[in-house]
């Protein structure tokens, strides 16, 4: 009975490391990195290549500079080739940590 205890106790413990890996904790994932930099207007190197698609943000000028003075609440993310719960979740904390923003998440496979 014993040889028993201890493989139920060592399966436990191996699936609650597997568990543990997979939250995340208090660390952002990179989608939310990226819509903490955009929705806040935060200059970031992995958000260069980013477009901001909001027509109030342009003056009416030929050049279409863009001025870009308040930051964003209403935040859509779609993520192309599939998304994750864990993705969602960590988005979700992010928008109850910043008050007002409402995040949108979704993928084709949601």
């Amino acid at each position: 009975m014993s040889n028993m205890f201890k493989y139920v106790k060592q399966s436990s413990k191996f699936m609650m490391e597997g568990v543990k890996s997979l939250v995340v904790g208090h660390r952002k994932l990179p989608v939310t990195r990226i819509v903490d930099c955009l929705s806040e207007l935060k200059q970031n190197p992995e958000t260069d290549n980013f477009m901001t698609l909001d027509p109030k943000i342009y003056r009416k000028t030929e050049n279409l500079v863009p001025v870009m003075k308040n930051t964003f609440n209403d935040v859509y993310v779609f993520v192309v080739g599939g998304g994750s719960y864990v993705e969602y979740q960590n988005l979700m904390t992010y928008a109850d940590q910043h008050q007002g923003k409402r995040i949108v998440y979704g993928s084709p496979n949601c």
